[in-house]
Formats: structure tokens, sequence, C-alpha cells
């Protein structure tokens, strides 16, 4: 097993072992949900709190099925190896910050959403990890697995060059722009939603550069 690897391994288990020795501290019963304003809407058993450590690792069991198969490209594979090495590690530690945040919560109990507002630390790490993802994409080489795969992309290898190094830019002013906006300008609840329609934009204006660099190459 490689370094890079060991690392990513010893990373996305990390959420794992906090919760396993958080768990018997905790109520039999934890807010599992948050309304408008910060009320609680449901509760549920501390168990609940695995959920996130479990996908975690399920997403790295993915992201090395996948790497596995980006290297049967002899060419391109080391290349675009690297790249998802970076990719993981940047959405793994999303998720574990995901998962610590989750954890104070329920140690602090119904009252603490008004001492940390977790959907103020969802919106950020989403906004950060399209810096991580927008400076990592100009490396990725044309494959059908990973990147900005639209038909367009795909069928020419100057159109998939050329989108996803503009579309690097748009990820990280992207993520800057919502990370800033859901830092200093909007409570919780709002920056999700600026998050989610900032992502949503840039995606589908990326897709739409991708049409029009087709065309324009004939």
């Amino acid at each position: 097993m490689s370094t890079k690897r060991f690392v990513t391994w010893i990373i996305a288990f990390v959420p794992m072992m906090i919760t396993m020795m958080v768990l018997p501290v905790l109520p039999d019963k934890i807010p599992a949900h948050y309304g408008p304003g910060g009320n609680v809407t449901r509760f549920g058993s501390k168990y609940e709190l695995l959920t996130m450590p479990i996908i975690t690792i399920g997403m790295q069991v993915i992201w090395l099925l996948l790497e596995k198969h980006l290297m049967k490209d002899k060419e391109k594979g080391p290349h675009n190896s690297q790249a998802v090495f970076w990719i993981n590690l940047a959405v793994t530690l999303t998720f574990t910050v995901l998962t610590v945040s989750f954890l104070y919560l329920a140690y602090r109990g119904a009252g603490s959403i008004n001492d940390i507002d977790y959907r103020k630390i969802v919106a950020i790490a989403l906004s950060l990890s399209w810096i991580v993802i927008g400076n990592i994409l100009p490396k990725l080489k044309q494959n059908g697995l990973v990147g900005i795969r639209t038909t367009w992309t795909l069928a020419s290898e100057n159109t998939w060059y050329k989108t996803h190094r503009m579309g690097g830019k748009i990820a990280v002013i992207t993520g800057m722009a919502s990370g800033l906006l859901c830092l200093f300008v909007f409570n919780g609840e709002t920056g999700i939603w600026v998050s989610l329609a900032s992502s949503i934009i840039m995606l589908v204006s990326i897709v739409i550069y991708s049409y029009f660099v087709y065309k324009r190459e004939g």
C-alpha cells in the first residue's frame, strides 16, 4: 500500500474513531434534526451519528475502485490518479469536519444550536471543497469517469482541456465568493442555500461553456 493511500485510509477512519469514543458519553436520545430558527424537530438514537462515518468509509472504497480503474489507462492513469487522490482527500476532510460538528451538537444538547451554527459550517465546507476541486480540474486528463464529462468534452480532447481550465477558474471563484458570503454575510440557513445555488449555477455554466467551445471548434 502506497503512503498516499495509507494516509487517506487513516483520515477516512478518523470520523468513525472519534464517534466511537464519544458515543458512550452521549444520551440515548439526541437532537436529530433542526428546523428553521434552530428548533429541534426530531430526536433520534445516538447511533444515528454512525451514519456519516460509515458514508465516509464507503466513499473511500469507491474512490479506491475508481483509482484502480483509472490506472488501467497506462498513458493518463497515473496523472488522473494523482488528481483523484487530492479530490478524495478534500471530500474526506470535509466529512470529518461535519462529523465533529454533529458530535458537538449531540453532546451539548438541544440548546447547542445557539452556540454553534452547524449549517454555516456545512455551507463554508461546501464552498471550500469547490476551491480545492477547482485547482485540480485543470490537471485531469480526458477520461470517462472523473471530471466534467459532457458529450462535448468526451468527443474532443481540446474541448476537454479548455473546459477544465475554465471550469477550474469558475469553481475557485465560486467557492471563494460563496465562502466569504457564508462566513461574513449570511447565517447558516441562508448560507446553505447560497452554497447550493452557486454550485448549481457554476455547474450549468461550465456545461454550457463546453458546448460552445465544441461548436466553435467545429
